[in-house]
């Protein structure tokens, strides 16, 4: 229809949205409501790495979870610190070079991530009653697929 904002338009809006909801961490608060524990290890920062951690059960040196985040080795080791000392995550030496750690989620670091993913998922589930099963599936079928095509090297 003549006049309607273009696809693009209309995406990268829904984008910011998205996004600022994340920034203002309104899922992380909602699953850690009632734990003040849980609430004082979430901010942004914290979560993105021990979301890096969840898809490594043998752990991840921390040079690759700076990478995974976003952060500087330094900003990266300072975190373990704050996580180790939370019990959220625990310091391993890497088989066959002692110099290097491994850093793996613990049980409760584990806990916390989980019941995130999960309050997400709530979340994703109420946003789609409104949809169809189809219009569901073509939905996470197109997300995908737009999340892979995503630009990810830099010009």
């Amino acid at each position: 229809m003549a006049g309607d904002p273009a696809p693009d338009e209309v995406i990268e809006r829904a984008l910011v949205r998205i996004r600022r909801d994340q920034q203002a961490r309104h899922l992380q608060r909602r699953a850690v409501q009632g734990d003040p524990a849980a609430a004082s290890a979430v901010n942004a920062a914290r979560f993105r790495y021990l979301d890096a951690l969840d898809g490594a059960p043998n752990g991840l040196p921390i040079s690759e979870v700076a990478d995974a985040i976003g952060v500087d080795r330094p900003r990266a080791s300072r975190l373990t610190t704050e996580l180790v000392g939370d019990g959220l995550v625990e310091r391993d030496t890497m088989p066959g070079d002692s110099r290097y750690a491994l850093i793996r989620l613990t049980q409760q670091g584990k806990k916390l991530v989980d019941g995130i993913h999960e309050t997400r998922r709530r979340n994703v589930a109420e946003a789609l009653t409104e949809f169809t099963t189809q219009e569901a599936q073509t939905f996470a079928a197109l997300l995908e697929r737009f999340v892979d095509a995503w630009p990810r090297n830099p010009a």
